[in-house]
């Protein structure tokens, strides 16, 4: 019977941390206020060792860097799931840094389970159910005191992932997969948040808005600005200031009544709504925005188009053959830059040095890729006419 224990003072979590450090296995997963904060933050940190779940609440613990130790240690397998947001988010607030990480979403993608979400992995391979509540997933992590509901919910995303990894371990050890995955997870321990897009180019992002012209844009890019500011000090994501629609809304009928405008909170049109009038003001008589220019130098011809469908269509029978999503097998960049050139080189590995491109996949697949390539350069030196039309990629 799994026993869960919540800490939120300094000297439990010392002497938990302390007790944690010989584990050879730990369980993570965290729980973040991304849809209710302008600057997110991790506000619980979920770890199972045996049957102890202990659920860290950083929020009320101070010194968090025997944490960082633990998930740094070489010695200490990290198992979670779906663990690249979690991995972003333990660098960007603690610089902690995973160093053994076995993702179980991973390992259930690279045996072919077509639903790949905690429950359906668990359901599918050990027969448990969890619970599971889009409210709860959804719902603020950063207010105190959790419900008992939300600390059933925090709990169960980690209190079966040990008993999990060993089984799918066994079963990519069986299809001599195992290393792939491996390979996988150090790749998946490097990644970081990006650092934010300036409102500039942010902006460009919102559907809709190739659609706009300069004038437009201008007025859409002082609204953006405004939600930005507004947001950083009401401390809330920006959507709920003004969600995208509105931006949209708002540049096409200037003049609407706020209150008529979807999208837009009635306590944020009543509190600011000059501030948005004068927004689109400045966007109306200011200076107009130009779109950045986009490149007219297009590679892509038929025959480049005809190659590339020849190289995914080798990817997808390889993926039918071994049952895995054909993405997994070789990265869509390189079998692009493939098919735009290639000199037919004989060398080990195809693509060399190409970053995307694992070590795994260029052992497993580099033969028969090369058989593909010379087959999809032959057909295009057999079939030099096509019809035209546009270009699809």
């Amino acid at each position: 019977m799994s026993k869960t224990i919540f800490i939120d003072d300094q000297q439990s979590w010392d002497r938990v941390a302390e007790a944690l450090a010989p584990e050879p296995l730990l369980a993570l997963d965290t729980e973040s206020n991304s849809l209710y904060a302008y600057q997110e933050q991790v506000c619980l940190i979920q770890i199972a060792a045996g049957e102890d779940i202990f659920l860290l609440d950083p929020l009320a613990v101070s010194d968090l860097s025997a944490l960082g130790s633990l998930l740094a240690n070489p010695s200490i397998t990290i198992v979670a799931h779906g663990s690249d947001y979690d991995v972003r988010c333990l660098h960007r607030d603690y610089g902690f840094t995973v160093r053994s990480l076995f993702d179980t979403e991973l390992a259930a993608r690279f045996l072919g389970i077509p639903r790949t979400n905690l429950s359906s992995v668990l359901e599918g391979i050990l027969g448990v159910g969890i619970p599971k509540s889009r409210a709860l997933q959804t719902s603020d992590w950063g207010r105190r005191p959790l419900s008992q509901p939300a600390v059933e919910y925090a709990a169960s995303d980690v209190q079966y992932l040990l008993k999990l990894a060993g089984d799918l371990q066994g079963r990519l050890a069986t299809l001599r997969r195992l290393d792939w995955v491996t390979e996988e997870c150090q790749r998946l321990e490097q990644v970081r948040q990006s650092p934010p897009d300036p409102p500039e180019t942010a902006m460009l992002r919102v559907k809709g808005s190739s659609r706009l012209g300069p004038r437009d844009l201008a007025v859409l890019k002082e609204l953006f600005l405004f939600r930005e500011e507004e947001a950083r000090r009401m401390d809330c994501p920006p959507f709920r200031v003004l969600t995208n629609e509105a931006l949209l809304t708002l540049v096409g009928s200037p003049d609407l009544e706020l209150h008529q405008v979807r999208g837009l909170p009635g306590g944020i049109a009543r509190r600011s709504g000059d501030l948005i009038r004068e927004a689109i003001q400045r966007g109306t008589t200011g200076p107009e925005v130009l779109r950045p220019a986009r490149a007219r130098d297009n590679p892509w011809g038929p025959e480049s188009n005809a190659r590339l469908r020849s190289l995914k269509g080798w990817r997808t029978r390889h993926g039918a053959l071994l049952d895995l999503d054909p993405a997994l097998l070789w990265p869509a960049a390189s079998l692009e830059r493939l098919a735009l050139h290639w000199n037919g080189s004989a060398a080990q590995y195809i693509d060399g040095g190409a970053h995307e491109v694992r070590d795994w996949q260029r052992r497993e697949f580099s033969q028969e890729l090369r058989t593909a390539l010379v087959q999809a350069y032959e057909e295009d030196d057999s079939s030099r006419e096509y019809p035209p039309g546009p270009l699809t990629r």
